[in-house]
């Protein structure tokens, strides 16, 4: 297994809301369940698919088959980004994506509003693909595992499951778009006192 340092960029009401969710012991949630409250617990495995991990990754908003809904109100998967290294060929160089360039995008977002707030964290990689098992992130940006096209492979995605825990949230950044410099700057921090390191799993016992 690997443990992954990734970012999530959200866009949230204000500043309560977006410290509320360290504070709550929640964590991260998938939107299928902010829109199911409470969470169909026997229904998880049946939403764990490739199909459905496809339809998050390159067809968020189409309608799924299955529900007649968007994809996107009732997605299990949630996405966060590392960054990623695009290989240009014509150019001779690769152009690195970072991971908070793609979480201020998308907690701008797409650049239509002037804060977005940051949500450092880690998750769990299995070392290939394994949808089914809902306590690993899936490392879509990864091409020697998904190597299907992609137009999105660039946002240097992986793909949580269901929940982010609270306790593995670093911190919570607020940035802001500063007209006067033209770039983005950091306004505030809110550290996640229950935050557990990952370094908690550097070492594996076996059972007795």
């Amino acid at each position: 297994m690997i443990v992954q340092w990734c970012v999530k960029g959200m866009s949230l009401p204000g500043d309560a809301v977006a410290r509320g969710l360290i504070d709550s012991r929640i964590g991260i949630t998938c939107r299928w369940w902010e829109k199911t409250n409470p969470l169909p617990s026997n229904e998880i495995a049946s939403k764990l698919t490739a199909q459905n991990l496809n339809l998050h990754v390159n067809h968020f908003e189409s309608i799924d088959p299955a529900t007649g809904k968007p994809f996107c109100e009732e997605t299990p998967f949630i996405s966060l980004s590392c960054g990623t290294v695009e290989r240009s060929t014509a150019a001779k160089t690769n152009f690195v994506h970072t991971a908070r360039h793609t979480a201020l995008w998308f907690g701008t977002r797409f650049g239509r509003e002037s804060v977005a707030y940051l949500y450092y964290c880690w998750v769990i990689l299995a070392p290939r693909s394994a949808v089914a098992v809902e306590g690993v992130a899936e490392e879509v940006r990864d091409l020697n595992t998904y190597r299907r096209y992609s137009p999105y492979q660039t946002e240097g995605e992986v793909a949580a499951k269901i929940l982010v825990p609270a306790n593995q949230i670093h911190r919570c950044e607020k940035w802001e778009w500063d007209r006067r410099r033209l770039m983005f700057r950091s306004a505030w921090t809110h550290s996640n006192p229950g935050f557990v390191a990952p370094e908690a799993l550097s070492n594996v016992r076996e059972m007795l």
